[in-house]
């Protein structure tokens, strides 16, 4: 599976000493109605086939709530049981020989506590980096305390998500603020407590805001992001085809949805047996669309005043779109918001539409910006998917357009239903 950054907002990681008479089944299910956003099972002292019955069970109810399940240390089970993830400490199995045996499709875990570890981590293939001890501990007396500057080096230094692990609690987790980490991982905070669902809502509000990362450079899509304009684009290919005496097919916007104004004119052409040049067929769908740009597209509903803020923190912008550049531009310019960015990337001078990556690796290129302090805002989820994928952090823009707004919304960094209610995450 795809590691989403989210994921690591609250990792709940077991320990059986504080069972009080329940089972690890019912703590685990009350921390995940708490909403804690990916469960480690640990257990040194299981036999193996009572681990292996117990990872069984627990990681059915982490698929019911839609969340990674990962196993500590063991292999073997973490395979057997079709675990979503592996994690493994310095002293446990190379990261490499792990990586090595488990699915391609498994995440990989590695503790670390030094720079040059968690460097070597990513390098060996890790998915994500669990730093600790950040504050003194009873669950692991031999773990080594990390401090704070180190916990922000090793954030700077890779670009896979960062958790922090160790003594973790209400009282202290704000200290980690401006760390850099994505996120905790929690024992005795949870699974010591005599109400886990509300101590798991309250660490999770708190890891929100001590996982605040800075964000150096924003990559704006344009229609359906910056401008209320995907209503053009839901029906100009079906208005074309039409114009041409040819009846569309019944899924003809979704099938051009991802595509270039270039890539779009290709399958037209070839799918409706037009007789025109590409060329003339971007033409005649550009004035379709022109008058559009130049006259009526409207910036979304706060975006200048968001745009602004931005600004004053030094954020670096710029424009990543499948619109040709003539229009975005008009259409910026009249809104009042072009100056704003830097420059403007198009996905037919990149080559390639959004469901590759090279459109939003150009702009970051450019930006000159660190990949995980670098957010793309999208509204369609099949790009948003791509910069995910990329490695980017992803802010989901809400627009009616996009008809799987819940899946957009659990794949982003933060999900912003309007830029008036962007609840402070990029103050």
């Amino acid at each position: 599976m795809k590691l989403c950054k989210n994921a690591m907002r609250l990792y709940a990681v077991t320990d059986r000493s504080w069972l009080n008479g329940k089972t690890l089944y019912e703590q685990v299910e009350e921390a995940l109605k708490g909403g804690v956003t990916c469960v480690q099972l640990r257990e040194k002292n299981l036999s193996e086939e009572e681990f292996f019955k117990e990872a069984v069970e627990i990681g059915e109810l982490c698929r019911k709530y839609e969340i990674p399940f990962i196993i500590n240390d063991n292999v073997e089970i973490a395979v057997k049981c079709k675990a979503d993830g592996i994690h493994v400490g310095q002293s446990d199995m190379n990261a490499g020989e792990v990586k090595d045996i488990i699915n391609s499709k498994m995440l990989l875990g590695v503790s670390a506590s030094t720079v040059e570890e968690a460097v070597a981590a990513e390098k060996a293939g890790a998915d994500y980096i669990g730093v600790g001890a950040v504050f003194s501990t009873s669950t692991k007396a031999d773990a080594c305390d990390v401090s704070f500057e180190t916990l922000k080096e090793i954030c700077e230094s890779v670009s896979i998500p960062v958790v922090a692990i160790g003594g973790i609690s209400e009282k202290n987790i704000l200290e980690l603020s401006d760390s850099g980490i994505d996120g905790v991982a929690v024992v005795s905070a949870i699974f010591a407590s005599e109400n886990i669902e509300k101590s798991c809502r309250n660490l999770l509000e708190l890891s929100d805001m001590a996982a605040k990362t800075q964000i150096e450079g924003a990559i704006f899509d344009v229609d359906g992001t910056l401008l209320d304009s995907m209503d053009i684009w839901e029906t100009v290919a079906i208005d074309y085809v039409k114009s041409k005496g040819k009846i569309p097919e019944k899924n003809l916007r979704e099938v051009v949805r991802p595509m270039s104004l270039y890539q779009s004119s290709c399958y037209v052409k070839e799918h409706y047996e037009i007789e025109d040049s590409i060329e003339k067929i971007m033409d005649d769908i550009n004035k379709i669309v022109e008058d559009f740009y130049f006259h009526e597209a409207t910036a979304k509903n706060g975006v200048k005043e968001f745009l602004t803020k931005l600004k004053n923190k030094g954020v670096k912008m710029c424009v990543a779109t499948a619109t040709d550049k003539y229009l975005v531009e008009a259409a910026l310019e009249r809104n009042g918001i072009l100056h704003f960015f830097e420059k403007i990337f198009t996905c037919t001078e990149a080559g390639s539409g959004k469901d590759e990556p090279h459109i939003f690796n150009l702009a970051r290129e450019f930006l000159g910006t660190k990949l995980k302090n670098t957010y793309v805002f999208e509204d369609a989820l099949y790009a948003a998917k791509t910069a995910v994928k990329a490695g980017f952090r992803l802010c989901g823009i809400y627009d009616k357009s996009e008809k799987e707004t819940e899946k957009l919304e659990k794949i982003s960094d933060i999900y912003l239903k309007s830029y008036n209610g962007d609840g402070g995450y990029f103050d």
